[in-house]
Order: structure tokens, then sequence, then C-alpha cells
């Protein structure tokens, strides 16, 4: 799992968003895939705690 930090403009003003949504990779026959599983909105973290953050809500998840 990471956090894949993602950009949207907003086209009618010309403002740019960031926000980020919680991903997994897995395999399929075609390759592979990337399925998004939680959008976390405006985060306000450094890069180097984004993996700590996706790390720690594996560990909650899978218990």
């Amino acid at each position: 799992m990471f956090i894949r930090r993602v950009r949207k403009k907003d086209h009618q003003t010309g403002t740019t968003y960031f926000y980020h949504q919680l991903v997994e990779s897995y395999r399929t026959p075609k390759g592979p895939r990337q399925r998004t599983l939680l959008n976390l909105g405006k985060l306000d973290l450094e890069p180097k705690q984004l993996k700590g953050l996706a790390n720690r809500i594996e560990e909650i998840l899978t218990g």
C-alpha cells in the first residue's frame, strides 16, 4: 500500500487542488493494477511521513 497525491484542477477558476488516496497494488493476468482503498482528503504531512502513515493504516486493517 502507498499514499498517492492527486492533483485536481478547477477549470472555471484555474485553481489547483491536491488530495491524497490510499492505494493498493495488485497483479492480474493483464498486468499490475492499482485500486483506491480510501480517500484521505488533504493532508499536511511531509512526503517521508506518508509512507509511515500508509504502513500504520495497513497494520490496522490487517490486524
